[in-house]
């Protein structure tokens, strides 16, 4: 009798736990959704800002505030506490927690304006452009702002109540639209791109209170227990954004400010579409797997679903760009922009494949394993510093290009196999499985549309452009998803991938819709 008794309290035990793994699921993919409805909008506002300040300003506009935004990039990553992680890694936030997170970001803001302002001075002598000083000066309200933002926004975040955040953040980069293209119009200057940030910040900061209403309070009461989390990630954002951008301040020396503009742009273009895919879901999948950190057969079939789904979306969209990159910058910037083109073209499929290791950092914090992320940060970092330093002083433009593949492609894939394996048991051959229906679509994809492309004009117009975008769109598209759903279907239609997942949400919807009762003809 006890035995039987054990055996149902087993099945109940089951049952709730599939019960209650359905309802995180169901949850995160409602956020998941609607993040990933809020950055394909901001996305869509900032190329359309990108586009139109391109016909507006030149290249070396663009070149001398990226220089200041690389540094203030570096700076926010040094100095970041990650104190929104920490207050979500908290089963339960107190008070005095919202108090030091605000706390301690006042202050950072604070320091972080004051570096900023020096540092115009320092990089104003070095590039020998006084210009800096004021674009540096400009760029030092933003971390200021930011930091004296309401922490109990994050609350949001914790509970995957992304609706909010979305509709914030879509209004930052309206904002910003709207007063860069305005005063690049009335101006000419570069200061629309400092204006326009600014304002954004501004009315960020603004939301977070409306939202989250809070009343500051100094205090460091909690101030051991937040930075006890989030230490690591401190120290791995900091050695990332180094290593993500030191080049800059390399390439706007030597290739030239003008030349470097033109690179950032193509390399802020090449990101653009992929960081839409994958932001959403990742700030979704660290609350997620927070939730089932304690059952690891749960945790490796979450991340191979996840693993397989944005590798899907990676591969067509970073493949799917660098195809493109020709009409569409012909299209979007003018024809003055071929350096951006070629930055597109080798840059936008390493940002793609980059993609299946996007769930990695994720679950590393659900773990509270955030120093292996630093480990694996410094290690890339060693890698990366001598390769992109060899290629750009030796080869120039072309050189930096070709070591930014091997870095981000080579090298970045082999340490984070390793990481995902230390981190779910999970092997190499486990995480190359669930992508080989993305590599075959994408090797079609990509040899269709460059056998048709061979025995196409070149292009020297608009109107020659809009048609080889929209051939190329079309068709990959087709081809992509044909040969991705073909494979699925013949490989026994796997309950890991992307197809899975979408058969599952039109199913919900099908037997949502025959839940109608439906209207009898009078």
């Amino acid at each position: 009798m006890c035995l039987e008794q054990g055996l149902v309290v087993q099945l109940e035990n089951a049952n709730l736990a599939g019960q209650k793994n359905e309802k995180i699921g169901a949850k995160a993919l409602n956020a998941s959704a609607i993040l990933l409805f809020g950055v394909i909008y901001n996305r869509t506002v900032f190329l359309a800002t990108t586009v139109v300040l391109a016909r507006l300003l030149s290249p070396e506009d663009f070149g001398l505030v990226a220089l200041g935004t690389s540094l203030l990039t570096i700076l926010l990553a040094i100095t970041e506490l990650s104190l929104g992680s920490a207050l979500i890694h908290q089963k339960e936030i107190t008070d005095d927690d919202f108090h030091t997170a605000f706390t301690l970001g006042a202050i950072r803001g604070v320091l972080l304006a004051a570096v900023m302002v020096v540092s115009g001075y320092i990089m104003a002598e070095a590039y020998g452009d006084e210009r800096l000083i004021g674009v540096c000066a400009g760029l030092a309200v933003r971390p200021l702002l930011t930091g004296l933002g309401s922490p109990k926004y994050i609350i949001y975040s914790k509970e995957l109540s992304f609706g909010t955040v979305a509709f914030q953040e879509g209004l930052n980069f309206t904002i910003q639209f709207i007063v860069s293209v305005a005063w690049a119009y009335l101006t000419d200057s570069y200061w629309a791109i400092v204006a326009g940030a600014v304002a954004a910040s501004v009315v960020g900061t603004a939301m977070t209170f409306m939202a989250s209403p809070y009343v500051p309070k100094i205090s460091f009461r909690s101030l051991s227990k937040l930075l006890h989390f989030s230490i690591w990630l401190t120290l791995n954002q900091a050695v990332s954004a180094v290593g993500n951008r030191f080049d800059n301040f390399l390439a706007g020396g030597w290739l030239g400010i003008a030349t470097f503009g033109a690179y950032n742009v193509g390399n802020n273009t090449a990101g653009l579409i992929t960081q839409s895919a994958i932001l959403p879901l990742q700030r979704v999948l660290f609350p997620s797997f927070a939730k089932i950190s304690d059952d690891k057969q749960r945790v490796q079939s979450a991340f191979q679903r996840s693993q397989s789904s944005l590798f899907a979306i990676g591969m067509a969209v970073g493949a799917g760009q660098a195809l493109v990159a020709e009409p569409f910058v012909y299209l979007a910037l003018g024809p003055h922009w071929p350096v951006a083109v070629l930055v597109i073209q080798v840059i936008a499929p390493i940002l793609g494949w980059q993609i299946v290791f996007g769930p990695a950092n994720a679950l590393a914090s659900a773990l509270g394993e955030t120093k292996m992320l630093f480990n694996r940060t410094l290690l890339l970092l060693m890698f990366r510093v001598p390769i992109v330093f060899i290629g750009l002083y030796f080869y120039g433009l072309p050189g930096l290009l070709i070591s930014r593949a091997i870095s981000g492609g080579v090298v970045v894939s082999i340490v984070n196999i390793y990481v995902v394996k230390k981190l779910t048991g999970l092997t190499l051959w486990d995480q190359l499985s669930v992508t080989w229906r993305s590599w075959v679509s994408g090797l079609a994809m990509t040899a269709v549309v460059l056998g048709l492309g061979a025995n196409s004009a070149p292009i020297s117009s608009h109107l020659d452009a809009a048609y080889a975008l929209a051939w190329m769109i079309s068709v990959g598209g087709i081809v992509y998803c044909g040969v991705h759903v073909l494979l699925w279907v013949v490989g026994g239609r796997s309950e890991i991938g992307i197809e899975a997942e979408i058969a599952k949400v039109l199913t919900k919807i099908y037997q949502r819709y025959r839940k109608i009762p439906q209207r009898l003809p009078l």
